[in-house]
């Protein structure tokens, strides 16, 4: 059928020849006014899907139709939607999930309610979360929360909460959603709270009220998003004065062109100047010219109070990289950059820490393996201790870098930004593989998902995990476990199985030995708990 035809097709009609002539002739007059409305909308039968049947329903009952007669429609509709699909015209079938018990409600809102119906059983039930002055929104959020995995007691704890929003807003004469604004959402969570210490006597704990305002805010921004607008404005912190976002965008560009620096690091050279911002406008400080070595050193022992060495040093080699780059460009005159004082670092602080292997095998086994997340958990375990990746680069692997036949897969990952070919031991193997049997089924190229909804790559919770089950594994180590102590435990082991420096260095991808070379601290320390045994022997 062409996009204008708006006559029935004759093969159609010859087959409801049998069924009589008053028959027949109601099923072309009601078919030919559905092609008409259908060309109108200059759109052709492949087209036609349930949204669009349930607004020529809605189209019908505007005309002063009776709820009869629309079924009567409707299941003429479903005859030939049946024939039409048997003669190849169309794939699916357009009214599936299409019921005029929709209708009865008021409002006149869209009749599809198929994901409701896969939440909820009673009609009844369903019919109070249809939600008229949500439409058509509503039934495309529901499907989106149905797509990122929610489990359906949450599906129900957004519809119960949305639901009695819209109460309110009915009772408050509120005709389009579009009118809606933060200050009435306020006000409904202040009725509620009012409401709450009527009954119970005290006031709503404020868990209680994220959990009421959480599912209506969700809401409401994504139905003001389909209208490109912003149900909440969003925040736009004011320009400072001191380092404004012209100079740290040029310093960024500067550090991506010039140095040559990879996105992360350029990240957290952001981050750390971010910092260094807000501490100065705190202070009131208006142009750079005026920062001191004073405010400088302020500044680290203010960050120095909640973060660890390496946390500080990294603070400490952004903001002398930051304070050089201005000195040659001339935004400032003096050079404080070599007046920026380090932490001191002892030397136990640069000692790698590591588990020995009978740990780390003891944390493997106490994985449990018969739950999907508990899967999960153990290949990343075995792909960190057993190959020495860095959270990034596990967290970084996707599904087709894996070639199950050669048993190795591509790195893409990688800190110094090149490309690797890892082979992988045949337990490592097993551990992806039953992974993936149990892998929720989504469009994601990552490797490794979250199991809980919102359904998403793992990124950076991954340290999270492996830190997790050092900590449920060991209790409170006595040096900072995660990701990292796995691969200097991998090189560890590889130091006692008589490896290499360099050939240490290739297995853990090091750009250069030096960093290889930290790991020599390991064997002389070794070296002096032998000679101290030795001479209390003596």
């Amino acid at each position: 059928m062409g996009m204008m035809d708006t006559e029935p097709p004759e093969n159609y009609l010859k087959v409801l020849m049998g069924r009589g002539a008053r028959a027949w002739k109601t099923h072309r007059q009601q078919l030919a006014l559905f092609l008409r409305w259908l060309s109108s909308k200059n759109l052709a039968l492949p087209k036609v899907n349930p949204g669009l049947v349930n607004e020529y329903l809605c189209y019908r009952k505007h005309l002063g139709r009776k709820l009869k007669t629309m079924r009567m429609d409707l299941c003429i509709l479903r005859c030939f939607f049946r024939w039409a699909r048997q003669e190849g015209m169309i794939t699916g079938d357009p009214a599936q999930g299409v019921s005029c018990f929709w209708l009865k409600s008021p409002g006149g809102f869209p009749a599809y309610r198929g994901h409701l119906r896969k939440i909820l059983h009673k009609p009844l039930t369903i019919l109070k979360h249809t939600l008229p002055l949500f439409a058509p929104h509503w039934e495309e959020y529901i499907g989106l929360l149905l797509e990122r995995g929610h489990s359906e007691s949450h599906l129900r704890n957004v519809l119960n909460h949305n639901c009695h929003f819209h109460q309110y807003l009915v009772s408050r004469k509120m005709r389009r959603l579009i009118y809606v604004t933060p200050q009435l959402l306020n006000d409904f969570l202040r009725l509620e709270g009012a409401r709450f210490r009527k009954v119970h006597g005290r006031s709503m704990p404020k868990h209680c009220l994220w959990k009421t305002r959480g599912p209506i805010k969700g809401f409401l921004t994504y139905a003001f998003s389909r209208h490109n607008k912003h149900f909440l404005k969003p925040r736009k912190s004011p320009d400072s004065l001191v380092l404004p976002d012209s100079l740290l965008d040029r310093y960024m560009e500067f550090c991506r062109i010039h140095r040559g620096l990879r996105l992360v690091t350029r990240e957290g050279y952001r981050r750390d100047i971010l910092r260094l911002r807000s501490f100065l406008d705190r202070r009131r400080i208006g142009r750079i010219q005026e920062v001191t070595l004073t405010d400088l050193d302020d500044f680290l022992l203010h960050h120095g109070k909640h973060l660890g060495v390496r946390g500080l040093q990294s603070i400490v080699t952004a903001l002398r990289a930051f304070l050089r780059y201005l000195h040659l460009n001339g935004d400032i005159s003096r050079d404080l950059a070599r007046n920026v004082l380090s932490p001191r670092r002892f030397h136990a602080d640069l000692r790698p820490k590591y588990l020995p292997w009978k740990k780390i095998e003891q944390l493997l086994a106490s994985v449990n393996r018969n739950t999907p997340g508990g899967k999960r958990d153990y290949a990343i375990l075995v792909l960190l201790a057993y190959h020495g990746l860095r959270a990034r680069e596990a967290a970084g692997l996707r599904i087709g870098d894996i070639d199950w036949i050669t048993r190795s897969f591509l790195l893409r990952e990688t800190k110094n930004g090149t490309t690797a070919q890892i082979p992988i031991s045949q337990e490592t193997t097993e551990a992806l593989r039953d992974y993936l049997s149990v892998r929720p089924e989504y469009s994601y190229p990552e490797f490794f998902l979250t199991t809980y909804a919102p359904i998403k790559p793992l990124g950076r919770a991954l340290c999270d995990v492996a830190a997790g089950h050092l900590r449920k594994c060991f209790g409170r180590l006595p040096h900072r476990g995660g990701a990292y102590a796995l691969r200097h435990s991998y090189a560890k082991a590889l130091l006692d199985r008589g490896a290499k420096l360099h050939e240490i260095g290739t297995m853990l991808r090091h750009r250069s030995l030096r960093s290889t070379q930290i790991y020599t601290r390991i064997a002389t320390e070794e070296l002096r708990e032998v000679a101290d045994n030795y001479a209390n022997l003596l």
